[in-house]
């Protein structure tokens, strides 16, 4: 025996669902299983190789981990492609049929609620990273206060230069870091108004991102299929409007809504 089911997502109409693609084992094809007019998409695994204590131990070989959940998301992608989907997190394995048929029953209610929410939408993402010495440059030449001070450093007499120098740098700080996330409000404020639900997630370190400019703002988006056009060209014209001051914009979509139908399962 020692198999079991691997589940990718939930489905809102099970009958459109077919995909041609081997399963996060590269073995067996994903297929569909129904439950009250619900689907799911799962594909059948070993359990010595998928049991909980293998998965926590795999998932510390990271070309292992980022070869599966790979495959993870291109199978919720290409179902996303066919019907509305509810995302479920990489690694959930069932034991049996029985026990993924209990769990559905029990969650019924609360898959009807989040496709109600998520049906007819995609979710985008956007991170803005700043390149705070572009911006600094640019604010040191355009900003009435800190040009004045300038002026009165240039003509500074004798002895005041070192104070202006440094009330100076300390509003040019300030001015820097105040644009930086205003703008980062501003367009999220702006984006979220096209959108039916949004999310702010955390910023990211350098560290991670692998990006030099440091991250301003990290947020996601459901948007409603209609005014999708609309989103993109918001975005367009807050790039045009903000690449010359330093700000960088890296968005993404359409996704499965995973910041949007959170199911514990």
């Amino acid at each position: 025996m020692n198999k079991g089911l691997y589940l990718y997502c939930i489905l809102d109409s099970p009958e459109k669902v077919k995909i041609d693609l081997l399963g996060i084992d590269n073995i067996h094809k994903p297929y569909v299983m129904s439950y009250q007019g619900v689907g799911v998409l799962v594909s059948e695994v070993s359990l010595i190789d998928f049991g909980q204590k293998e998965l926590e131990r795999k998932v510390r070989d990271l070309d292992w981990l980022h070869d599966k959940a790979n495959r993870h998301e291109i199978l919720i992608e290409q179902a996303m492609e066919l019907t509305t989907v509810i995302p479920i997190t990489f690694g959930t394995v069932f034991e049996s049929k029985i026990e993924l048929k209990e769990l559905l029953k029990e969650s019924i209610p609360k898959i009807k609620e989040l496709f109600a929410i998520v049906k007819g939408h995609e979710e985008w993402g956007l991170k803005l990273y700043c390149d705070f010495s572009q911006l600094r440059r640019t604010i040191s030449g355009l900003h009435d206060g800190i040009k004045e001070l300038k002026r009165c450093l240039e003509n500074s007499e004798e002895g005041m230069e070192q104070f202006l120098e440094r009330r100076l740098e300390m509003e040019l700080d300030k001015e820097v870091k105040n644009k930086a996330f205003s703008v980062a409000d501003e367009v999220y404020e702006k984006l979220s108004s096209i959108a039916t639900k949004s999310h702010l997630n955390e910023l990211l370190d350098i560290e991670i991102t692998g990006i030099s400019k440091p991250m301003v703002l990290n947020s996601v988006y459901l948007i409603n299929k209609q005014y999708v056009a609309n989103f993109l060209l918001k975005l367009k014209e807050f790039e045009d409007k903000y690449s010359e001051f330093g700000f960088y914009f890296y968005y993404s979509g359409p996704w499965p809504p995973y910041n949007f139908s959170s199911l514990e399962l």
